[in-house]
C-alpha cells in the first residue's frame, strides 16, 4: 500500500482516520466517502448551530438539506456525535419529549462555534481553489 506517493505507511495512524474507514462502510455510499468524511464535521457543527437536535433529527436532517450526499446510519453518526463531545465542540442533555421516550438532544458549545468558524473559512478557501481549477479546465 503507499501514502503520499511513498510504498512505507507512516508507523502512526490517525485514529480518527482509522475510525471513519472503520465505520465507513456502514454509511450508504453516495458521495466519495473521503468527500464526506472531510466535512461531516463542519457540517454537523453548522446544523447544530442552527438548533439543537437530536441524533435522529440529525440523521433525516442530513439526508434532506444534504441533497442525498449524506445518508448515515445511526452506527456511522453516534461515534462521530461521541467524539465531537470529547474535543468539547458538542455538548449533549437528556430531554422528555411530550410524547415518546426522552432522547439525547446536541448542541454546540463556544468551542464548537470557534472550532465552526475555523473549519467554515477553510472549507470555503478550498472549495474556491478547486472550483477555480475546474472553472479553467471548462468543468465548471
Amino acid at each position: 500500500m503507499t501514502w503520499l506517493g511513498s510504498k512505507v505507511m507512516p508507523s502512526k495512524l490517525c485514529v480518527a482516520s482509522y475510525a471513519w474507514h472503520d465505520i465507513m462502510p456502514r454509511m450508504t455510499r453516495s458521495a466519495n466517502p473521503d468527500l464526506a468524511r472531510s466535512c461531516t464535521d463542519l457540517v454537523l457543527l453548522t446544523l447544530l448551530q442552527q438548533e439543537p437536535m437530536y441524533g435522529y433529527q440529525i440523521l433525516t436532517t442530513l439526508q434532506d438539506r444534504g441533497n442525498g450526499e449524506f445518508r448515515f446510519k445511526q452506527g456511522t453518526l453516534y461515534p462521530v456525535l461521541y467524539r465531537m463531545e470529547r474535543e468539547g465542540w458538542i455538548e449533549a442533555n437528556w430531554e422528555e419529549p411530550p410524547e415518546g421516550k426522552r432522547r439525547k438532544v446536541y448542541h454546540v458549545t463556544t468551542d464548537g462555534r470557534r472550532e465552526h468558524g475555523k473549519r467554515a473559512a477553510q472549507w470555503l478557501r478550498f472549495n474556491d481553489a478547486v472550483r477555480s481549477i475546474l472553472k479553467e479546465a471548462g468543468h465548471v
